[in-house]
């Protein structure tokens, strides 16, 4: 079992083994384990570290601030809705299941798409003949076109 001391000299936090009688801190004061008061208590060391931070950021009065530092970054959505497109398409594993991918994730992203749309997310994915890769989405079905210039994927609700 492990935990947290403070040292009573120079007020840094200090992981100890429980099991111990005695430590020594940085300053040099020797501090007793049984009578000292634990601040926070580890099963196991590696448990130990974040404790001693978060203590030591307690003492310091900073602890909101230290829960943002040890939060981790939202991740950040790509803004170009072609890239998103493109990289969600390039995981399928041949030419008709990306283009069949591509053309699902352009109406989820955008509802209609047009033809630039379509010519720019598939030059991403490296196929060639986007108006005939098109032509035979529409043929099987896949795709139609609502207005004039601008296609939807046909999806089927769960």
């Amino acid at each position: 079992m492990y935990g947290v001391v403070v040292c009573p000299r120079c007020k840094r936090a200090k992981g100890v083994n429980l099991k111990q009688k005695t430590t020594t801190c940085q300053c040099g004061f020797e501090i007793y384990v049984v009578p000292a008061r634990i601040r926070a208590r580890a099963v196991t060391a590696r448990e130990l570290a974040p404790l001693v931070g978060q203590v030591s950021a307690e003492i310091a009065g900073g602890t909101g601030e230290y829960r943002r530092a040890r939060a981790p970054a939202p991740r950040k959505r790509s803004r170009d809705v072609h890239l998103r497109v493109i990289g969600i398409a390039a995981k399928a594993r041949d030419r008709r299941s990306r283009v069949r991918s591509a053309a699902i994730e352009l109406t989820r992203e955008l509802e209609v798409f047009s033809m630039a749309d379509w010519e720019r997310v598939l030059a991403g994915l490296g196929i060639p003949n986007p108006a005939q890769a098109l032509a035979t989405l529409m043929q099987e079905n896949t795709v139609f076109e609502p207005k004039a210039g601008f296609f939807r994927a046909v999806t089927l609700s769960p």
